[in-house]
């Protein structure tokens, strides 16, 4: 059951990165793969890639500022005036892992370390999620990259961007069992057959 026709394909002013750890990337309920399906051009730079993880810094590009999603001490919430007050148009980079990859991710690679940190306003989503944190209320990459997108390309980006995430997940967890066929978003375009949902 593949879900790229879904896929808004979007154009942002806003380079997005997307530093990945080798260990989530994997996992089924890792939603990478469908950010990179909605948002054209995001660079996804795997970490924890032995001998060496690849170096992010390169992928910035020349006149913007990285500015780290990540939700850690120090981080200022992502505003407009914040947005204005930095010295050129931001890179939105983020740390894609469970909290410990992240953590660390933040610590060990200078790109991150030296950023300035960001941190999204407490805002309910009432979609399905993959995966949840047992605090329960932290959001999935894509989710909180589809918020930080609201704040700096407007609501609208933000809106397609989880309307594609809300007809992903639920096809997924139709074929997982979890939802029923009449309450998948936007309905079904061809017939159920068995397999998995995929990005592809």
């Amino acid at each position: 059951m593949c879900v790229c026709t879904h896929a808004p394909r979007l154009t942002t002013r806003t380079p997005l990165l997307l530093v990945v750890h080798v260990h989530d990337y994997g996992r089924t309920s890792n939603t990478v793969r469908l950010l990179s399906l909605a948002v054209r051009g995001v660079a996804v730079i795997p970490h924890g890639v032995f001998p060496a993880a690849a170096d992010p810094a390169p992928h910035v590009p020349a006149g913007t500022t990285p500015v780290v999603l990540f939700p850690g001490h120090g981080a200022r919430p992502l505003t407009p005036e914040l947005v204005a007050a930095l010295p050129s148009p931001p890179a939105l980079v983020v740390p894609d892992g469970n909290w410990k990859q992240a953590s660390r991710m933040v610590k060990r690679l200078p790109l991150l370390a030296g950023a300035v940190k960001v941190a999204l306003p407490d805002r309910a989503f009432a979609g399905p999620a993959l995966r949840r944190s047992h605090a329960g209320h932290h959001m999935s990459t894509y989710e909180a990259v589809a918020q930080a997108l609201g704040v700096l390309e407007g609501e609208q980006v933000a809106g397609a961007l989880l309307d594609f995430y809300r007809r992903a997940t639920d096809r997924m967890l139709l074929v997982r069992g979890k939802l029923r066929l009449g309450d998948v978003y936007g309905g079904l375009d061809e017939p159920l057959t068995p397999g998995a949902a995929r990005p592809g």
